[in-house]
């Protein structure tokens, strides 16, 4: 029977005197490690290579957590039980000088009952004959985004024995279940004799990008404060954010309640809603480039489920605005938070049971084309339509037959290479939410979009209409804020007297819950925040891109 520490608020943080003790079991573990610890070993060099494949034991010797806010979003479930096992999981990978290479850098979904799992790329040092390995893990809530971000740790002797190991989560991107965690397991280490095969494989942890302040320091005419450091956020409750200006990327600390997070650049991020775009529009995009306009082709046509009458009229391009006229509320996000929606996004994990409640849940109320009602529901039948048209072609599946070409063609992440789907022989991907990323996919997509290569993958008109570069500037979603949806993208409209502009301003966006956004700047830049406290706030970026560069 596993040991509960005290509550991890209470403790005062580990740091470098015990932790080898406590690895080869001299001592107990009895509070979580700081970060920064980490950090400052690593700069110790590494004379071990070898490769091989780590497992533990998944019932904890030793565990702790402490649960800081839970809206009950998990069914059915008590705490302990989601802390009881960790999930089952075979990690090959190599240590290369300072290097720990993960060689399944894919979500991996496991047989528990609660999370799945990802890994990347971490780092080793040596120190009194000992290789000490740490790396990025990341628990994801089954079904779902929710992204629990930790830190793996352990040693291996001169004889390649392995120590026990220590997980520990003290962040997250997750609004509505988090917690600080930390464990110690039997662990395992098989040794390959392949050591020097993956020798090429690219290695994802080098700290390459430039700091925040290096972007103030370029750029002097911007207000410090202008990005996610602003008075709008707590510090904790942001993951990551960062700036590309065209050339470089600048990025914010990755700060966590255990110090700030070694491996910044290897974070997880949980797209939620950016699905909506990366997903379902470009999956849009990319079907119409190969095979024509399908904008204008009627749903009731396409899914037998949306067989009622008042589908008869409703197209694609509706789905992409979400202006099918059918809704119950008009209170911005009414429908989403109902309690049904919940159930449709969290509990129905059946294509029957998606596709059932996206044609059926909303009555007609207006005519398609016309009014904009936030349903994540009709992303849905994005997908769904997409792969029902596929049904006759060499291809069955628009995410992974025709989206990731494109995200291997352009050296994306493992991360976004992977979709939420349905439990069932459909397999349907959620298209609506369900993605993952890192932070370089942001900069890759944005390269991209705005570079005339987009033309080569994607439909010019419906890809231009999205991203503001028509005259058809979609519907007015946000009155009191100004703020438009059109195929898949939100954009923001700015007075032309604010930048000195002959027009006035329309900057694309994506949104994800929570408190993620990611913006579509003129000149090629870009700014991104990923948070979790439903802080929207970002307008001030805008302001300072102009400075850099002026918008118009």
């Amino acid at each position: 029977m596993y040991r509960l520490f005290f509550l991890l608020i209470l403790c005062p943080f580990l740091y470098s005197q015990d932790l080898g003790k406590i690895l080869w079991g001299e001592k107990p573990l009895t509070s979580p490690i700081n970060f920064d610890y980490i950090l400052a070993e690593s700069k110790n060099k590494n004379y071990v290579n070898l490769s091989g494949s780590f497992y533990i034991n998944s019932y904890p010797r030793g565990i702790g957590y402490d649960v800081i806010r839970d809206e009950k979003t998990f069914k059915n479930r008590n705490n302990e039980d989601l802390f009881l096992k960790f999930p089952d999981f075979r990690l090959d990978l190599s240590i290369q000088d300072q290097n720990v290479i993960v060689h399944n850098k894919k979500i991996i979904e496991t047989n528990d009952e609660f999370w799945d799992l990802s890994f990347s790329d971490g780092m080793a040092w040596s120190k009194e004959d000992h290789v000490y390995v740490s790396a990025p893990f990341t628990l994801i809530q089954k079904h779902a985004n929710c992204s629990h971000n930790g830190v793996l740790l352990f040693a291996l002797n001169s004889l390649n024995e392995i120590s026990q190991s220590i997980f520990q989560i003290s962040s997250e991107t997750c609004a509505y279940y988090q917690f600080n965690y930390v464990a110690i397991f039997d662990s395992f280490f098989e040794t390959h004799d392949n050591n020097n095969n993956n020798n090429n494989e690219s290695i994802t942890n080098a700290q390459t990008k430039k700091s925040i302040d290096d972007l103030y320091e370029k750029y002097p005419s911007i207000f410090r404060g202008s990005f996610a450091d602003s008075d709008a956020f707590n510090a904790d409750e942001v993951t990551a954010y960062g700036f590309f200006d065209g050339e470089e990327h600048f990025i914010g600390p990755c700060l966590t309640r255990s110090g700030n997070y070694p491996f910044c650049d290897n974070l997880l991020l949980p797209a939620y809603s950016l699905t909506k775009t990366i997903g379902g529009t470009l999956g849009i995009a990319a079907y119409q480039k190969k095979y024509g306009s399908i904008v204008d082709i009627k749903i009731n046509d396409l899914v037998s489920a949306c067989s009622k009458n008042k589908w008869k009229d409703i197209t694609i391009e509706n789905l992409s605005d979400m202006a099918t006229g059918q809704y119950k509320s008009l209170v911005h996000y009414g429908d989403e938070d109902s309690l049904a929606s919940v159930n449709f996004i969290f509990n129905n994990l059946s294509h029957e049971e998606k596709v059932n409640f996206s044609c059926n849940n909303y009555p007609k109320k207006k005519n398609p084309g016309t009014t904009f009602v936030y349903h994540t529901s009709d992303t849905y039948l994005i997908g769904t339509s997409l792969n029902n048209l596929l049904s006759d072609k060499k291809e069955n599946d628009f995410f992974d037959d025709l989206l990731v070409p494109i995200f291997n063609h352009h050296n994306f992440s493992e991360k976004i290479k992977y979709i939420r789907r349905t439990n069932d022989i459909r397999n349907q991907p959620y298209t609506g939410w369900g993605m993952f990323l890192q932070r370089d996919d942001l900069i890759k997509l944005n390269s991209l979009l705005q570079s005339p290569e987009r033309i080569k993958y994607f439909s010019k008109e419906f890809l231009d209409e999205g991203l503001q570069r028509t005259e058809d500037k979609g519907l007015l979603a946000i009155k009191q804020s100004d703020i438009f949806y059109n195929n898949g993208f939100w954009a923001a409209r700015f007075d032309k007297n604010i930048f000195g502009c002959k027009e006035d301003l329309m900057i694309p966006f994506m949104s994800g819950f929570g408190g993620i956004t990611v913006v579509f700047l003129p000149n090629s830049m870009m700014y991104y925040y990923f948070s979790d406290n439903f802080t929207f706030s970002w307008y001030s970026a805008v302001y300072a891109a102009h400075n850099i560069k002026p918008l118009c």
